[in-house]
């Protein structure tokens, strides 16, 4: 018995030394000779942004558009990881990298340790970064929490009234809610989390609202805590409720606090206006002027209603490389949402 136990903790022991993590996949034929960056996500609320101080590992692609990262250096417990692509063939620390101003790039977002192996093989219309072989259902649960987000959202362009974008809106974080718990880890509900609490979501004030009575955000704490005690993401979370929260606190504040609170939010208010009413004298500019020859493309299908899908479909790019794409547009022309765009045509 004891020659036994021996023999299964050596068997243990020489997995535990041999273990590595090996992501690997194939990029579009527009990325060859491009490098491709592995980076680690230290700030849930900083997901989408390519930080070069973050990158852990860099490979490039070779002819046949292959790229593999591995080693033995990554933490055992589950983190955010990043696959970053773009076309700037200059060093990371040129300014393009250093303010995400880099033009058709891709990435993506997945959980995964020191063990996993994950490799994300072109889909059949050869677009990166839509399918994915994965080690364990945590691997592939952000992609399909990317996925239901834009299932849920399709309805929105048949949307007719406020009453039935406040239905869906509602839907929306309910069931990413609710996905979100079925992968049984609490990271995928902490960045399903971070979609619909962000500050620039629609969904937020629901989220505002749920928080003022629901146990799920307690409830999902502890979780962090209790698997990821050590983990500046059980830290970030627990600051951003106590953030959010603060406003249902009642006699939070005394007398003197609330007057001044108030005053800045008067102020806030009066700079708000007055900024809007500024931005609103200015003139439109040519959008051709600032987009790149693809970002016009995808602005000229959002202007005829296309879904996400439809443009990613027509332009025969991945629904990730036309998020990229909107965002940057947002960015450049200064909008918000879908309804500004008919100004430019």
């Amino acid at each position: 018995m004891t020659k036994r136990f021996y023999f299964l903790l050596f068997i243990l022991c020489v997995f535990k030394l041999q273990a590595q993590f090996e992501f690997s996949g194939t990029a579009s034929e527009e990325f060859i000779n491009s490098s491709v960056y592995l980076t680690s996500i230290d700030d849930y609320n900083k997901s989408t942004l390519f930080l070069t101080e973050q990158i852990i590992q860099e490979s490039e692609i070779d002819s046949s558009g292959d790229f593999v990262f591995k080693g033995d250096f990554l933490s055992e417990k589950n983190k955010f990881y990043k696959i970053y692509i773009d076309k700037c063939n200059e060093s990371v620390t040129d300014y393009n990298h250093l303010l995400n101003h880099c033009d058709d790039s891709n990435f993506i977002i997945f959980i995964a340790n020191n063990n996993d192996e994950i490799h994300f093989p072109l889909n059949s219309f050869s677009q990166m970064f839509c399918d994915l072989k994965y080690s364990r259902k945590q691997n592939i649960a952000i992609h399909q929490i990317d996925s239901i987000q834009e299932s849920l959202l399709i309805p929105l362009h048949d949307s007719k009234s406020d009453a039935q974008r406040k239905i869906i809106y509602n839907n929306y974080f309910e069931q990413l809610q609710k996905y979100s718990q079925s992968f049984n880890e609490p990271l995928v509900e902490l960045y399903a989390y971070h979609l619909y609490s962000d500050t620039k979501s629609f969904s937020r004030s629901y989220y505002l609202e749920d928080l003022k009575t629901s146990e799920y955000y307690n409830s999902l704490l502890e979780k962090l805590k209790s698997k990821y005690p050590k983990s500046q993401y059980t830290k970030q979370f627990k600051e951003d409720l106590k953030r959010d929260s603060i406003n249902f606190t009642e006699n939070y504040f005394d007398l003197k606090t609330t007057i001044l609170v108030a005053l800045l939010l008067l102020s806030l208010i009066a700079n708000f206006i007055l900024i809007r009413k500024k931005r609103d004298k200015k003139s439109i500019v040519d959008y051709k002027t600032v987009l790149s020859p693809q970002e016009q493309k995808v602005f000229k299908l959002m202007n005829e209603s296309h879904s996400n899908k439809e443009i990613a479909e027509q332009l025969f790019i991945s629904l990730s490389t036309v998020k990229t794409h909107i965002n940057n547009i947002y960015s450049k022309l200064s909008i918000t949402s879908r309804k500004d765009i008919h100004h430019y045509f």
